[in-house]
């Protein structure tokens, strides 16, 4: 016979719903055909209710408790059964629940392999006698338990089973077993309580808590109304355990009986865990992953700043060097302003010089064109005394000999020293025409000077005077 597999589960709940484990209400997936298959062991919905049970377990230890507290003005507000209390509770539960199963729908299905659903049921019956006769500080309560004064847990701490069912009208065979955690002769608080941890610990199954650590194995903290606390996380569960050694005795009656041997299969992302603790975790985890993605957004956000400051800064920088630039060309256009006012009084003091010299240049060539005239004249005098001299000169030399010429010599005489004269004169003349002429050369006019202008004009008055003189001769 080859080898046979099946995975076996114990998940752990809070708030069962007894309504639908007992079947007082028909699920959806429940088959009709199969209603005959479900058994109830205990029922806390017909037989008793679980306010009866809280009255029997707990509550002469709470009254007690609430006497000598409110002797010391406390617990004023507490409510006066314990079922309330707890009930009220934001931490325990009033009860608590655990689905045992082997294999699933598909391998265990009563529509799938009807046959291993028969055997699976079978092992799960035994384990629910099991569970309620055997198992140490394990027992439950009963209609008649409860009305017996002298009834009470055979044990300081255990589990007390309250409603016990096994369905086998769904798809797959399982056991819905409730229960309330009990710890009597409490060292704090009242002595007889519902405490789950507590008790699982003191049954030999501990609970332990430490603070969580990242991925980087760093302390995890969170931010409660109350201040900063630190994130704890379970290391190891109780109740987990003690679930594992029961499933341990269901692999080995199902490998006594029926020969099939457990499968240990990855375990989903819950694991053991209850669905709150799952819970409470994850949003531990969401927690965590929230600080590190604020941190990061402040990171961010900081490295944006400092960016942003880096780039103001650099645009502070070039503002400053373009309103420097700024400065320094209105600097410019001011000095640039400064010498065209300079420039328009040099050419204001210019035009006003030009105009001066223009004057003076009009009255110079009036002076020039007088000494002209005059050295024109002087010149035709000396040419004619010159000629005169020379006639002179010969007669001297011919009639020097003769006495009776004695007056003619005296005259030439005379001439000669007219003629000193008048080259003593014209060299005058021609001193002052040279610094007229140097004067003019001074004076530019497009691109010429006025002396050769003048020169040019003086030039065409010539030739004109000669042309009238040649026309008068004719």
């Amino acid at each position: 016979m080859p080898d046979i597999y099946r995975t076996i589960s114990g998940a752990l709940f809070r708030a069962p719903n007894l309504v639908h484990n007992n079947r007082d209400h028909i699920p959806w997936n429940a088959v009709q055909e199969r209603a005959d298959r479900n058994v109830v062991f205990l029922n806390g919905t017909k037989d008793f209710t679980l306010e009866q049970i809280y009255d029997k377990l707990f509550q002469k230890s709470y009254e007690e408790w609430l006497a000598k507290e409110r002797k010391k003005s406390r617990a004023k507000d507490d409510p006066p059964t314990y079922y309330e209390k707890i009930e009220k509770d934001k931490k325990k539960h009033l009860s608590y629940e655990i689905i045992w199963q082997i294999g699933d729908m598909d391998d265990t299905g009563y529509d799938t392999d009807h046959l291993s659903a028969i055997w699976a049921e079978d092992v799960l019956l035994r384990f629910a006698e099991h569970l309620m006769y055997e198992v140490p500080n394990v027992t439950y309560v009963s209609k008649e338990r409860l009305e017996d004064p002298e009834w009470k847990p055979p044990f300081e701490a255990g589990v007390v089973i309250t409603n016990f069912a096994f369905n086998g009208d769904e798809s797959t065979p399982h056991l819905h077993m409730t229960f309330v955690p009990y710890s009597d002769n409490c060292s704090r608080g009242q002595k007889t309580q519902n405490a789950l941890a507590q008790t699982f610990t003191r049954m030999g199954y501990k609970t332990t808590m430490e603070q969580a650590r990242d991925a980087s194995d760093e302390l995890v903290w969170q931010d409660t109304p109350e201040g900063r606390k630190p994130q704890m996380v379970r290391t190891a569960y109780g109740a987990v355990e003690w679930i594992e050694e029961q499933k341990n005795w269901i692999a080995e009656d199902m490998e006594k009986n029926i020969g099939w041997t457990r499968f240990y299969k990855g375990k989903n992302e819950r694991g053991d865990l209850l669905l709150s603790d799952y819970r409470r975790e994850r949003a531990a985890e969401k927690a965590l992953e929230a600080e590190r993605e604020k941190e990061r957004q402040e990171n961010a956000l900081q490295h944006i700043q400092t960016l942003s400051e880096k780039t103001m800064k650099k645009l502070d920088e070039e503002i400053s060097a373009k309103n420097m630039v700024l400065e320094f060309n209105d600097a410019l256009i001011e000095i640039k302003k400064s010498d065209v006012a300079e420039w328009e009084e040099k050419v204001e003091y210019s035009k006003s010089e030009y105009l001066k010299a223009d004057e003076l240049l009009t009255d110079k060539k009036k002076e020039v064109e007088q000494a002209q005239g005059k050295l024109s004249r002087v010149t035709e005098k000396l040419d004619e005394a010159t000629r005169k001299k020379e006639i002179a000169l010969d007669l001297y030399h011919r009639l020097s000999t003769d006495t009776e010429n004695t007056d003619l010599f005296d005259k030439v005489v005379d001439l000669s020293y007219e003629n000193e004269q008048l080259r003593s004169k014209i060299q005058v003349l021609q001193d002052k025409l040279e610094k007229a002429y140097e004067f003019m050369k001074q004076f530019v006019i497009n691109g010429r000077n006025m002396l050769d202008v003048f020169r040019e004009r003086i030039g065409e008055v010539k030739e004109w005077v000669h042309r009238k003189v040649a026309g008068m001769g004719r």
